[in-house]
């Protein structure tokens, strides 16, 4: 109820559909600018940078985009026929949810079929498209562009397609984004996407072009443009002739600092990136520091950006103690975070895993960090509601620490219900490779096993067998869905090995539950060994709850010391010694490549044939 309070005088973003079809309906057409354009005009440029670009920290994601969508919608009143703000306005509701974006693309649709010959609307509706129907998007783009070959934007989205692992083709994205330089030399976000693409010559020219521009420019966005121009030059040559590109950028950065330009936040990333590049880490670090100090985002703050680099994520087989040693710390650190980014939500999950992990945090504590992690996770989510993610964490704490069964059945139950509304989500087309689209099956399945694997671990605290044993059906089936949806890739075999194991200690429960003692050792015996089989070890410094219901069972039934650890112990003791590292077989040829190393000697795949060869990819973030 609280999130319907003061929203009567907010745009909604149905609303502000509405209002791009009436603005569209009053004009023949959208051209108020010519189609050569390569930025808004003045007037349409100084208002779009009014738009507001940061969430604050006292602001909800939601709210944010409440703000912002008001902002375009005002934008859309005063600019009805702007290129400019018809495509920051399709840029926005890509981020909006799947009935909302459906609806944009139904609107552009509509406007386009009525004028079926207007370049422009072609090319709006098409952008409504990239990502999900991205093949009719490109025809589109064609159309557009044999009607009025001068007109640079559907250029830049080609080769944005042409780039995409889906439809990737270097000789058209070439020609797509040499052409819209060409164009537009002067446009800094065709730049920009120069450097996500893989052609050293072509980032070398680039770089040229961009560099001159930038000489002259002092106003935020040119002195933003730096990044672009640093990383076409380092993208343009090997890794021998940095030395001389980090001089260069220093020498950047003296003019930069210059400016002055202590009131804008581009001021100070320059200075931050630029600063690295330029081996000298104290610059950076003190820029950064200032960006955070003058310019808060949520999900930024000095204190936890320096905790988190001084403190490695413990792995599972960390011993004990060193876990125990980072979660109190985490948990001691998130409360003073929390004072100062109350709506952060990933602050509030960090909490609740330090409470995860910990055995000493009364239930209360958990039971009220979880009321509030819902209660900042849906204030940032809005209308839409929470993720199945958001559920299932919550689901996942209450099922490890015995908390609240029939909460632990109500999250299960409701992030398996927003589940199914994901998964019918498109999958985003310029990524759906047929390895891409298996990963997604496979995990999203992975996930409703999950969500069973909670509910029925609910169930089953409850007492309540009929509905655990329903369960147990489902996971049943489900499982072997999973499995044939694993392949041969050994990452997933493992996993499916995993929540075999899940199943079966759940079904050894219900027949523990249901008094049938010797059904449950043999459904023990079956978790017990999917687990080795799986080589997967419980964690270290966490109750082992198989093995330790496994064992009092065992003991129960007359077995013994010996033959527990004959049959159990032994095994399990030479998993947990066994190294972690496990290698997965190629399947894929490796294909041809040239590579610098830090001294310049050039390395090919001829020069290493026949040889066992360690790659180490690394990145300067």
């Amino acid at each position: 109820m609280k999130l319907s309070q003061g929203l009567t005088l907010r745009p909604t973003i149905t609303q502000a559909i509405l209002l791009v079809s009436v603005l569209g309906l009053t004009s023949p057409t959208l051209q108020a600018q010519t189609l050569d354009a390569c930025e808004p005009a003045p007037a349409v440029k100084a208002a779009l940078d009014q738009v507001p670009s940061y969430q604050s920290p006292d602001q909800t994601e939601w709210r944010y985009r409440e703000k912002k969508l008001s902002a375009i919608q005002a934008l859309l009143k005063q600019f009805p026929d702007d290129l400019f703000v018809q495509r920051v306005f399709i840029n926005f509701m890509t981020g909006a949810g799947r009935d909302e974006l459906s609806k944009t693309i139904d609107e552009y649709k509509a406007r386009h079929e009525q004028q079926p010959d207007d370049p422009q609307l072609a090319y709006l509706y098409g952008l409504t498209l990239v990502g999900r129907k991205s093949a009719e998007a490109i025809k589109l783009f064609d159309g557009a562009l044999e009607r009025v070959p001068k007109f640079p934007w559907p250029h830049l989205s080609l080769m944005s397609i042409f780039t995409s692992p889906a439809f990737l083709d270097k000789e058209k994205a070439n020609a797509h984004m040499k052409a819209f330089l060409a164009g537009c030399p002067s446009s800094f976000e065709g730049y920009e996407r120069l450097t996500r693409m893989d052609d050293r010559e072509l980032a070398r020219q680039g770089a040229e072009k961009l560099r001159p521009l930038l000489q002259t420019r002092s106003d935020p966005q040119g002195i933003a443009a730096y990044s672009t121009l640093w990383a076409l030059e380092f993208k343009a040559h090997p890794p021998a002739e940095y030395d001389p590109l980090r001089k260069q950028v220093a020498a950047d950065l003296r003019r930069i600092r210059a400016l002055m330009l202590e009131d804008k936040r581009e001021w100070y990333e320059a200075l931050e990136e630029g600063s690295k590049l330029a081996n000298d880490q104290k610059q950076s670090d003190w820029a950064k520091d200032e960006r955070l100090r003058r310019f808060p985002r949520p999900w930024e703050l000095a204190a936890m950006d320096k905790w988190q680099k001084d403190h490695k994520y413990p792995s599972p087989e960390d011993p004990p103690e060193k876990k125990r040693a980072y979660y109190s710390d985490l948990l001691k650190q998130t409360d003073a975070w929390l004072k100062e980014r109350p709506n952060t939500t990933f602050i509030w999950r960090e909490r609740l895993d330090a409470m995860e992990h910990l055995d000493d945090v009364p239930a209360t504590e958990i039971q009220a960090a979880i009321d509030k992690a819902l209660e900042v996770a849906q204030s940032n989510a809005g209308p839409k509601g929470l993720d199945s993610y958001d559920y299932f964490n919550v689901a996942e704490v209450l099922s490890k620490k015995g908390l609240e069964p029939a909460r632990l059945v109500e999250m299960s139950q409701k992030g398996l219900e927003r589940l199914e509304i994901e998964v019918k989500e498109p999958f985003y087309d310029l990524y759906a490779t047929k390895d891409n689209v298996e990963d997604n099956r496979f995990w999203r399945a992975s996930q409703r096993i999950q969500g069973l694997v909670f509910e029925t671990d609910g169930f089953l605290r409850l007492k309540q067998a009929d509905k655990a044993q329903a369960n147990l059906a489902q996971l049943d089936e489900r499982s072997r869905e999973l499995t044939a949806l694993a392949g041969d890739k050994a990452s997933r075999k493992k996993y499916c090995g995993t929540l075999e194991s899940a199943y079966w200690g759940l079904t050894a429960r219900l027949a523990e539950l249901q008094n049938r003692k010797l059904d449950a050792m043999a459904y023990y015996e079956r978790a017990l060994l999917a687990r080795l089989q799986a080589e997967e070890k419980p964690e270290t410094g966490q109750k082992d709850e198989l093995a330790e219901n496994a064992r009092k069972l065992w003991n129960d039934l007359g077995g013994t010391e010996e033959g527990w650890k004959t049959w159990y112990g032994r095994r399990a003791d030479a998993l947990a010694a066994a190294p972690t590292l496990t290698w997965e077989d190629a399947n894929q040829p490796l294909p041809s490549f040239e590579l610098a190393d830090l001294h310049g000697k050039t390395w090919s795949m001829a020069d290493l044939k026949g040889k066992v060869t360690f790659l180490n990819f690394w990145a300067s973030w």
